[in-house]
């Protein structure tokens, strides 16, 4: 057997040390890596100290001061809003406060603040009582005010935290037996609605108010009898033409507003074009005390015209029984003013689905119980959503004749 001896010069011999120490390297660098906080030495951290409270309605905020640490990540609160109903907060170490919230009384309550690090170790708990005031869910019920209205009822209420609430109603069916009958969202600081749909007979009602923790507030039980209105029969309406009124185009009159039809994309009234504001007058044949009325936007297809192009945004409505001949507004009363607002609030042009089915629900104008008995309406456009004429698919209006 041979065996092969090679010289390596002294500059050979150099770089295959350095390609031997490469591979070692190499090698080296595929094992695990491990890798740990700076600071975290796995220790149970120190409680914190020096706690205050404010009292807040339905809330507290807690102060407090931080140990020397620097492996805190962060600070966490909790407790129970209701028996076995249990809530946490966290507030970062960069924070020396939080607030606790979801409290649906004003009784005392037992929270437990930990300190907790990098590592999630936690240390031992500081128990801190909070009281807080009035919750927007009892304050909110406690300021409900209902009053009797053509076909329903008319709530009234206050909302001063802006909570996200909803006001629950219930009515008796004709068995006596309590069925839901409305539920209002809100996060308005003050509101007033209707509910409708109920004859003119006494029937007992109940309300509360429920918050987004869960809490509830007592129920209000009363019995109410709705005003009696009936739709009016769209057969009598007549278009008056007045002189200073706004003049139908496109061969699209104002009858079409009272034939019973808003889906097909032509069925309308169209104005012609002109500056605003811009009025028409219509008889509704009889004298009748207003209740409401509802009004259809052109929306068909729903994408392209719903809350969009010539349907009226905000618009005032007057009533008369004797108008100006000469189309002035002496002999007028203005019952109410009304903006329709899309309920998603997105971009003009932009619909969702819930936009959608309001333009297929129709927009509801409530005409105050105070206004006077008319014959005669008249319609004040002061602003469509984008053009300088206006379009209406459908009216229906009730009332008590």
């Amino acid at each position: 057997m041979f065996s092969i001896k090679l010289k390596l010069t002294t500059m050979q011999k150099n770089i295959f040390s350095l390609l031997m120490l490469a591979v070692l390297l190499t090698t080296a660098g595929c094992k695990r890596e491990l890798h740990s906080s700076l600071y975290d030495d796995g220790s149970t951290p120190s409680a914190i100290s020096n706690t205050t409270v404010q009292n807040l309605p339905g809330a507290a905020e807690i102060t407090y001061s931080l140990p020397h640490d620097n492996n805190i990540l962060y600070v966490k609160a909790e407790y129970e809003i209701r028996p076995g109903v249990k809530r946490e907060v966290k507030s970062s170490y960069y924070n020396n406060s939080l607030v606790v919230d979801g409290f649906g009384s004003t009784n005392e309550y037992t929270v437990q603040l930990y300190v907790v690090t990098r590592s999630e170790k936690f240390s031992t708990p500081v128990a801190v009582k909070v009281k807080p005031l009035t919750p927007p869910v009892v304050a909110t019920f406690n300021s409900l005010t209902i009053a009797e209205d053509f076909g329903g009822l008319i709530i009234n209420y206050l909302n001063d935290a802006k909570a996200d609430l909803a006001i629950h109603t219930w009515a008796a069916d004709s068995t006596g037996a309590m069925v839901e009958a409305n539920t209002n969202y809100t996060t308005l600081p003050l509101g007033r609605y209707t509910i409708r749909g109920f004859d003119s007979t006494t029937r007992k009602f109940s309300f509360f108010v429920k918050d987004r923790f869960g809490n509830i507030s007592d129920t209000l039980t009363s019995t109410y009898k709705p005003l009696y209105e009936k739709l009016l029969d769209k057969t009598l309406f007549r278009t008056v033409v007045l002189p200073t009124d706004v003049k139908d185009d496109w061969g699209l009159p104002m009858q079409n507003m009272w034939n019973n039809g808003y889906t097909d994309f032509w069925d309308m009234f169209h104005t012609q074009t002109q500056s605003f504001p811009m009025w028409f007058t219509f008889d509704l044949g009889i004298t009748v005390k207003l209740s409401r009325m509802a009004l259809w936007q052109r929306q068909s297809p729903a994408a392209d015209w719903a809350y969009n192009a010539n349907n009226p945004k905000k618009f005032e409505v007057w009533g008369s029984t004797n108008p100006d001949v000469d189309g002035g507004w002496n002999n007028w009363t203005k019952l109410t003013d009304h903006e329709i607002v899309k309920p998603s609030g997105l971009p003009l042009g932009q619909v969702s689905a819930d936009d959608i089915a309001a333009a297929a629900k129709g927009e509801e104008i409530a005409i105050p119980l105070a206004m006077p008995q008319v014959r005669y309406i008249r319609l004040k456009i002061l602003e469509t959503f984008t053009n300088s004429a206006t379009n209406i698919a459908e009216i229906s209006v009730w009332g008590q004749p």
